[in-house]
């Protein structure tokens, strides 16, 4: 079942980036191709607003990729459509460039049970020098609402900060049913002991993301058919 999402969605997720200037860019998180009028989707939260966006071409999956990249296509993209609340926006690719999507990717976020066997693809480490793409495994633990109202599914791993904007998927259906957000933080926002850079109490094999329907609801904003 891994093999056939990694061959079925593995191939449209790339590295979303920012420019810095024009010798530099900073990997920021995932994003997915989710149309092929040349959208893709990612976390909100990932990114500014006053950000040049971008994103780095994904490489084939089955081969043996280079795990730390020294040059990067950058190919810029322009938000489209943004939810903070629900942590999704849609980013539309700047130039035309061919953009091939499997039929029917999306699956139902109400209809997926807990204890359900799902995957996510990212790159959990691209902003610490790992490039190539990972494919994790895991349960669908518990849905949950958010104070706020967000759909959120609830994952047993720790989902690191690069998968963010990632697909999650089903593995019996094969469909994406939600958007990688970010891990549980047991500390919360408030104050934490450190040991250099690292917090302690901050880790947690926990992490959230936001519902498919979320996301689709920028599609339909967008006017866009799925």
């Amino acid at each position: 079942m891994f093999r056939m999402i990694a061959k079925n969605h593995g191939g449209g997720c790339a590295m979303l980036a920012r420019q810095i200037d024009d010798k530099t860019i900073e990997l920021l998180g995932t994003a997915f191709i989710c149309h092929d009028k040349g959208y893709l989707l990612t976390a909100a939260h990932t990114f500014s607003l006053k950000d040049k966006l971008g994103f780095v071409p994904p490489a084939p999956v089955d081969q043996f990729n280079s795990s730390q990249l020294n040059n990067f296509s950058f190919l810029p993209v322009s938000v489209a459509q943004f939810d903070a609340a629900n942590d999704v926006a849609l980013l539309k690719i700047a130039t035309a460039v061919a953009v091939a999507v499997p039929p029917n990717i999306f699956g139902s976020d109400d209809l997926a049970p807990v204890g359900a066997s799902v995957c996510y693809l990212g790159f959990p480490h691209a902003h610490n020098g790992q490039h190539a793409l990972k494919v994790s495994g895991t349960i669908l633990g518990s849905k949950v609402l958010a104070p706020n109202g967000t759909k959120q599914l609830v994952l047993d791993s720790m989902a690191e900060a690069g998968n963010s904007g990632g697909p999650l998927l089903d593995l019996a259906s094969n469909r994406i049913i939600g958007v990688i957000s970010r891990r549980f933080s047991p500390a919360g926002n408030g104050a934490s002991i450190r040991i250099g850079n690292h917090a302690l109490g901050t880790e947690s094999m926990i992490s959230y993301a936001t519902a498919i329907s979320h996301a689709l609801a920028l599609l339909t904003a967008e006017g866009l058919h799925v």
